[in-house]
């Protein structure tokens, strides 16, 4: 049970399980949107999110298990759930923004996202069923040293998704809409404050502090409530604001 984690295991995986609750539940939200509007965008954009939040269901899911069964995840389901849903993301996100800002160059981008992300994907369940210590090395419950190669695509998503979602969301400020702009304003953040928490857990991933971990888990919790805002806008925040 919870005598077996060390207090610091125990404040980063309720932390990471809180935040992957919450990041799912807002993802669900957006994509439930879909039967109401009738718009693709939203479904896609619903699924991107909580697959963003994929690297962290390893942990979320080994936290959950040593709490209420007293057992660990084995390390090759534990690597796949970490990594196996990061290029499916590119797909799904491309066509959300080359649909909603790129759509003279949507053929062109789709199809390159759609081979780099098959390829990764590819790349990754063959180095998987072949032998998994080659996509990296656990060294505790919660601290994984990934392999250079993950790590570079790790980072490329990242970076995919900071200048994407900025050029997308800095069309959405430029809109003679109030409400637009103000999507726009909240996307801007999200997609700020998601980069910030992900690159101090990459940064802090072999040697994780409370420190690193609280502020990784609020920049993406806070990440969260703005992207569900920036694509849904609840009417009490349009009051608010508008």
């Amino acid at each position: 049970m919870l005598a077996q984690l060390s207090p610091f295991e125990i404040f980063y995986g309720s932390f990471t399980f809180a935040s992957v609750v919450i990041s799912t539940i807002l993802g669900l939200f957006i994509a439930l949107k879909y039967r109401e509007h009738k718009k693709i965008e939203l479904l896609l954009v619903g699924i991107t999110w909580i697959f963003l939040a994929s690297p962290y269901w390893s942990d979320a899911l080994q936290f959950l298990l040593v709490t209420i069964a007293d057992v660990e995840l084995n390390t090759p389901l534990y690597f796949f759930l970490a990594n196996a849903f990061i290029a499916p993301i590119h797909i799904t996100w491309a066509y959300c923004f080359t649909n909603l800002l790129f759509k003279q160059f949507k053929k062109e981008l789709l199809i390159f996202f759609i081979v780099e992300s098959v390829m990764f994907e590819i790349a990754f369940l063959i180095v998987f069923f072949i032998d998994p210590d080659l996509i990296g090395t656990q060294q505790s419950a919660f601290v994984v040293e990934w392999a250079i190669w993950v790590q570079i695509y790790l980072l490329f998503s990242i970076a995919l998704f900071l200048i994407t979602g900025f050029l997308f969301a800095r069309a959405s400020i430029k809109s003679s809409e109030e409400e637009i702009k103000l999507k726009g304003k909240f996307l801007i953040i999200a997609f700020l404050t998601f980069t910030i928490g992900t690159i101090i857990d990459v940064i802090a991933a072999e040697s994780p502090t409370e420190i690193s971990i609280l502020l990784a888990r609020i920049f993406v919790i806070v990440s969260s409530v703005c992207f569900y805002i920036g694509f849904t806008l609840p009417k009490f925040i349009k009051d608010i604001f508008i």
